[in-house]
């Protein structure tokens, strides 16, 4: 039987400082899109013009950003996106 060692090693995420954060939302009764931002305040009221024209009140919205995981006693160097 093989044994192994089992450590706990602390880690921490953190938002990648070399990207921005993508928002975008759509319509939940047609297919209406905003177009997407950088940001959010942005595609809000892109949602609030489409409410006001259509009366369609119901809206996906969706923030993607990049981020990494540093482990305890490693660098916070976060490394290249690709």
């Amino acid at each position: 039987m093989t044994r192994a060692i089992v450590r706990h090693v602390a880690h921490t995420i953190k938002p990648h400082p070399n990207t921005a954060v993508r928002y975008e939302a759509g319509c939940q009764r047609c297919a209406w899109t905003a177009v997407p931002s950088s940001e959010g305040a942005i595609v809000d009221e892109q949602c609030l013009v489409h409410a006001g024209r259509s009366n369609h009140r119901v809206f996906t919205r969706s923030a993607t950003g990049y981020a990494f995981v540093v482990r305890e006693g490693e660098s916070d160097a976060p490394p290249a996106v690709r």
